[in-house]
Formats: structure tokens, sequence, C-alpha cells
């Protein structure tokens, strides 16, 4: 092998390799979240209040204002104006009356008392210090009217994605926010790859 043909090689193992791996460690968000059947298996209806807590920059947000309708309202909360800021030029952009984005506090969303059918909590958690999750958790719940939902979607413990490896959540502990909050887990769904989602009823 000549020397130029090895410094190639050496290129493709350094640089192109890591960076396919990556790509299919990664696949796209699209293709391991499956938003939409997460979102239809919310079982929201048109003229339902429904909120994305951490909402980031609201990929749950727009698709759970499609599924409540214009009649339905969605409670998009973050904790930073920065997080925020995507969310509020795109409802301003679009003209979107039924979201409504809210600066919230780490343990306080904001939202009203028992106005929720249902809240979805998505790769939010263990980002969340462990002793305020809690609180937060509690929170959530007094903002979901009885017969509510709330759902929990967070990483799997033992998922290969290389994502918060050191801050991931046992699963045990996640049903602990929901039952010690007086919830009751009456669904458990097992079709995402990397992802526990938990549905608990109020």
């Amino acid at each position: 092998m000549t020397n130029r043909r090895l410094f190639f090689v050496l290129i493709l193992v350094a640089v192109v390799l890591p960076l396919i791996s990556f790509g299919a460690d990664m696949k796209t968000r699209d293709q391991w979240q499956q938003r939409d059947r997460v979102v239809g298996d919310l079982g929201l209806n048109a003229g339902d209040v429904v909120a994305d807590i951490g909402c980031g920059r609201g990929y749950f947000t727009f698709h759970l204002a499609k599924a409540v309708g214009e009649e339905g309202t969605v409670y998009a909360t973050e904790i930073t104006e920065k997080a925020l800021k995507s969310v509020k030029e795109k409802v301003a952009k679009d003209k979107t009356q039924h979201i409504k984005p809210v600066l919230s506090d780490p343990t306080s969303t904001k939202v009203p008392d028992n106005c929720l059918n249902a809240a979805i909590i998505v790769n939010v958690l263990h980002h969340v210090p462990k002793d305020q999750r809690p609180a937060l958790t509690k929170d959530i719940v007094r903002s979901i009217k009885p017969g509510g939902h709330l759902y929990i979607l967070d990483w799997r413990v033992e998922s290969p994605i290389k994502h918060d490896v050191n801050r991931r959540i046992p699963l045990e502990e996640l049903l602990k926010y929901g039952t010690d909050n007086g919830l009751k887990l009456d669904a458990e769904f097992h079709y995402l790859e990397h992802q526990v989602f938990l549905r608990f009823q109020k």
C-alpha cells in the first residue's frame, strides 16, 4: 500500500467511521421516538387540555396541538426563556392561539390547578436534580384533573444510545414518582427502542 493510500485509509478510520457509527447509534429522533404513535397513544380528543412539560423547542408541542385541535389547549412549559424562545416564535408566526408557552420554575410548572386531561414529560426528569424530582412531579399532578393522565417517557437504563448514560433513572424510581403522588400505573408501552413509556391515572 502506498503512503498516499495509507493516509486516506487512516482518514477514513479516524474521521468517517466514527461519524457513521454516531449516525447508526442516533438514527434520527423521528425514527426512534415514533412521535406520531406516541401522541396517538395519549388518547387525546378535540378540546382536551394537555401540558408538554419541559417542551424544549416544541418537538411534541405542535403535534399535541393538532391532536387537541383549536378548541383544545396545550401548555408548553420550560424553565428558561432561551429554551422557550423557539416555541414562542413559531406560535407567534403561525398565530396559534391554543398553544400557551409558559416560563416555569424547576419545581413549579405554573399550569393552573386541575385543568389538564393529560401531561407528558419526555426525557426531562433525568435532567432534574434528584432532590427536586418529587416536588416537580407533585406539582404536575396538581394540575391534572381527576381521571386524567400523566405520561412519563425517559431513557431506558439499558439503552445502547450514548446520551445521558450517567443520569438515567431506574424504572422502579420512575414508577415511584407517579405512585408516591397518588397516581395509579395503568399502562406501560414497550415499543420504544430507547425509552420507558409509562401512563399513570389520577
